[in-house]
């Protein structure tokens, strides 16, 4: 079985996320993949400052590529483990391996988890910080 809510449909919901979003940049899938009540636990922010801290990542590090290693899921849980690799266009590079946690519900993404090495949330934390006021 595959549809929404099943154990392959959360992993495909997932893939989507780390491939459509996360990878090639398609910020509007955004709203289709993730919860209004999703919370990124790493850089503990909920949707609204996620979509901006995205869209700056996107802006800052526009060579981005995500390789899914595997994904595993049960219930409502999915691991994902990856590598990555970032970069602008002067040069800079942040490679990086990885595990995220995702818990669904109903489709879409409401926990997000990462960990990562090196760190991304430090690695490309002055990147995506929020405008301050």
């Amino acid at each position: 079985m595959t549809g929404p809510g099943t154990v392959e449909g959360n992993k495909d919901v997932v893939r989507r996320f780390i491939k459509e979003v996360l990878d090639a940049g398609e910020l509007d899938r955004m709203d289709d993949l993730l919860a209004p009540d999703y919370v990124n636990r790493a850089f503990d922010t909920d949707l609204t400052t996620f979509k901006g801290m995205i869209a700056a990542l996107v802006a800052a590090l526009p060579d981005r590529r995500y390789d899914i290693e595997e994904l595993v899921a049960e219930g409502d849980a999915v691991v994902a483990r990856f590598a990555g690799e970032m970069s602008d266009g002067a040069g800079t590079q942040i490679s990086l391996r990885g595990l995220t946690y995702y818990r669904l519900a109903d489709g879409k993404i409401v926990e997000d988890d990462p960990f990562s090495t090196p760190d991304l949330a430090e690695q490309i934390g002055a990147l995506v910080a929020p405008a301050s006021a």
